[in-house]
């Protein structure tokens, strides 16, 4: 009966030691289950809109004529578009936060591509993509008319919160969308 009473003695304080590490652990885990959440909403949100705008950018022909040359008045409108989408969309929006980068892959009579790319000029998040545009010419193809058909690219991004970020001393913060496609 002596060494239970000096056993339990001895083991008093192990229970709020093992709760620490659990409760640290546990925290952690709600932290980082946060943050994904958040950074899952935003990219749910920058791939419909991407995916919209990309489609607006394809149908412009229909709109504006036959010029395949992207003006940027043209940009202008999209970019508001967005702005206006996210604002109503997401909580505390910051136009600082926001990013874009719109590219376009034309081809002339002599199916020599022409490259345009447009990115926000002041401050505001910088969309990073691994390829150019102009470097997936190979997903152009001949259409009826003999010619090969117009790229587009809207890529979307979004500077989120950094919760487990801040804890593990790292950056996740940028939430990045991008949708291609083939024009008329």
């Amino acid at each position: 009966m002596n060494s239970y009473i000096s056993n339990r003695l001895k083991q008093k304080g192990t229970f709020t030691i093992e709760f620490a590490i659990v409760g640290l652990f546990l925290s952690l885990l709600f932290v980082f289950a946060g943050d994904m959440t958040i950074k899952l909403a935003h990219k749910g949100k920058l791939d419909r809109l991407s995916y919209s705008l990309v489609n607006i950018l394809k149908e412009r022909t229909q709109l504006y004529g036959k010029d395949f040359q992207i003006k940027q008045s043209q940009i202008d409108s999209i970019v508001n578009i967005a702005t206006d989408s996210l604002r109503r969309t997401v909580q505390q929006f910051e136009d600082a936060n926001f990013g874009y980068l719109i590219e376009a892959v034309t081809f002339n009579q002599a199916q020599e591509p022409s490259y345009q790319a447009f990115a926000p000029t002041g401050t505001g998040a910088r969309c990073q993509t691994e390829q150019t545009l102009e470097q997936m010419q190979h997903l152009s193809k001949i259409t009826t008319w003999g010619r090969r058909a117009t790229l587009y690219r809207v890529t979307l991004c979004y500077e989120t919160d950094n919760w487990i970020g801040d804890l593990l001393d790292m950056d996740f913060t940028t939430v990045q969308s991008d949708a291609v496609m083939i024009g008329r």
